[in-house]
């Protein structure tokens, strides 16, 4: 099976909004390229926030464990419900994750296998 892959950016909206806009010139001429999912984050400290190290681990136990539930997972990972929840329903918010239901409560998901990171950290000077 292939890898599912998600691509994570870090640039201003002005540049995603340029390849997004090329990407569907391409496809309106016929060109059709294959385009993985992508998370943009319009700044590295957005980024930091959102994917800390703690739920980037989260995300790996997720995929590897396959919990039965969240509250299962808060149990396994000897955390509070309450922050791994939370935890768990901001990675679905921005796309990592998935949550179905079951009769036990709702079970977290992994929907990529790999997430390849791309930085831009352009060194403009800066004049007074």
């Amino acid at each position: 099976m292939a890898t599912k892959k998600i691509k994570i950016t870090i640039e201003n909206l002005e540049d995603s909004f340029k390849e997004d806009k090329k990407f569907f010139s391409d496809l309106d001429r016929g060109i059709i390229k294959k385009h993985a999912p992508t998370i943009n984050f319009e700044s590295f400290d957005t980024y930091k926030k959102i994917l800390t190290p703690r739920r980037l681990e989260l995300l790996k136990f997720i995929r590897s464990k396959k919990p039965k539930t969240i509250k299962a997972l808060s149990i396994e990972i000897n955390r509070d419900f309450k922050n791994v929840y939370d935890d768990v329903k901001l990675l679905e918010s921005v796309g990592l994750i998935k949550l179905k239901k079951s009769d036990l409560g709702l079970v977290p998901v992994t929907i990529y296998d790999e997430i390849e990171m791309n930085i831009r950290i352009p060194l403009e000077v800066i004049s007074n």
